[in-house]
């Protein structure tokens, strides 16, 4: 399962804290401007994948901060780009040991 969030730049410190958990540590999701991800607008996407009981759980977590899941068109963009950019890293590390 996957799902993209957004927060807002200054919650960023709240949300570094709580993503520093041993149970985020494991989960592994990824966090990249929006900007960056070809998302007109301000503030922090937080992308994860995982089992669907790892998600679920993630979920309980984020609905007490300030993020708020992304659907819809902007959540699908978000989505792909972060495909992409996994895909990308995959490839090149293939290039380099391959």
């Amino acid at each position: 399962m996957e799902l993209v969030y957004t927060y807002a730049m200054d919650c960023s410190k709240d949300m570094t804290k709580m993503l520093d958990e041993e149970f985020w540590k494991r989960l592994g999701p990824t966090v990249r401007e929006c900007r960056a991800m070809g998302l007109e607008k301000e503030g922090m996407c937080l992308y994860i994948k995982a089992k669907d009981e790892l998600v679920l759980e993630a979920q309980k977590l984020l609905a007490d901060t300030s993020a708020k899941v992304l659907l819809g068109e902007e959540g699908e963009m978000l989505l792909k780009a972060f495909r992409d950019e996994a895909e990308a890293a995959e490839a090149g590390m293939g290039a380099m040991f391959g």
